[in-house]
């Protein structure tokens, strides 16, 4: 990839607790080193169309269920700074024609000047960092026709390099990430108590637009050539002994198992990628193909454009897990999408 850079180095230091059992998240909370907490939230009608006209006076914030005083920031004014991960490693290689026209894409999603994008292509490491721009045009290669990785999928680290990419930014600007990958993280350094602690002090959000890596997986065996998918010789059921080669015992042939036996167990396993979404206060789409892809996309630079970022000074010190609940009393029949909750060592810390 022409013009980029090399290289990850970053360390972490966990400061949350997490309850994880395998890839399961059972909670996860957000760790604020400020004062002001800030609550991405994103409100839509009940057949998921955009609400734009809403006001501070008519969200009610409540931390540990004692109402707030809230501020509606002016956010959507201010520049945009997007670092998107783009998976290359892995199942990736099966999704490369979806990437065909992601550049035309990400486009329509930064808008130009004064909004910067980076772009990360990861795969057991991110293997390559564009430096921001608001010409997305320059790393048309890198995201239109990214080179096959490794068998990693380091997710949690690739995030953890976003964050310390956007924590380089202007103070001012909106901070976000748009992560293209499968669902599940294999191969990361970082942890996901370290991706919680840093998403909690960098108060970017995450978008994550997501495929199956099993089906994927399956999907590119019939395309590969036969050497890379050679079919299993069964023995004909008349013939205890079979010559090999032989056209009078005739063969019979099977793709390899082991993809199908994956997309059973995939299916059973929760998507980490969408929980870190939704637990910044981002969202998650699926997708399988270039189509899919695109109209997720589109749906992620909606969500960009129309998500109210309301703020507030916690009115209590009280260490520890803080619950956050937004709600619209005067439209109950709307849905309310937000960031759920923080955490606080104490007064001083926080």
């Amino acid at each position: 990839m022409k013009g980029l850079v090399k290289g990850l180095g970053f360390q972490s230091v966990v400061l949350v607790a997490v309850a994880c059992a395998g890839t399961t998240m059972a909670q996860t909370t957000l760790h604020t080193t400020t004062t002001l907490v800030v609550v991405p939230t994103l409100v839509q009608t009940a057949d998921k169309g955009m609400v734009y006209s809403l006001t501070a006076s008519d969200f009610v914030v409540t931390d540990n269920g004692i109402p707030q005083k809230v501020i509606l920031e002016e956010e959507a004014k201010r520049p945009l700074s997007l670092v998107v991960l783009i998976q290359t490693g892995g199942a990736a290689r099966g999704q490369f024609p979806s990437y065909v026209k992601l550049e035309t894409m990400l486009d329509s999603v930064l808008g130009g000047s004064p909004n910067r994008v980076a772009i990360a292509n990861f795969d057991s490491r991110v293997v390559g960092v564009s430096p921001f721009a608001s010409d997305i045009s320059q790393w048309s290669d890198a995201i239109n026709k990214p080179v096959a990785g490794d068998n990693g999928v380091a997710i949690f680290d690739g995030i953890a390099y976003a964050l310390e990419l956007l924590k380089k930014e202007p103070v001012g600007n909106r901070r976000a990430i748009l992560l293209i990958s499968q669902e599940h993280d294999n191969g990361s350094k970082t942890t996901l108590p370290e991706v919680v602690r840093d998403l909690g002090e960098s108060n970017a959000v995450v978008y994550s637009v997501t495929f199956s890596a099993e089906k994927t997986a399956v999907k590119q065996a019939f395309k590969d050539s036969p050497q890379l998918n050679p079919p299993i010789q069964v023995v004909h059921s008349d013939s205890p002994i079979q010559p090999v080669n032989d056209p009078a015992y005739p063969t019979q042939g099977y793709f390899n198992l082991d993809a199908p036996l994956r997309l059973i167990i995939g299916a059973m396993r929760k998507d980490l990628s969408a929980e870190v979404a939704q637990l910044s206060g981002g969202d998650s789409i699926r997708f399988d193909g270039r189509g899919e892809l695109e109209a997720a996309v589109d749906a992620i630079g909606s969500r960009l454009r129309n998500t109210y970022f309301l703020s507030f000074s916690p009115t209590s010190d009280e260490p520890g897990v803080h619950t956050i609940k937004v709600s619209l009393p005067r439209h109950p029949e709307m849905i309310v999408s937000a960031r759920t909750s923080y955490w606080t060592e104490n007064s001083s810390g926080r």
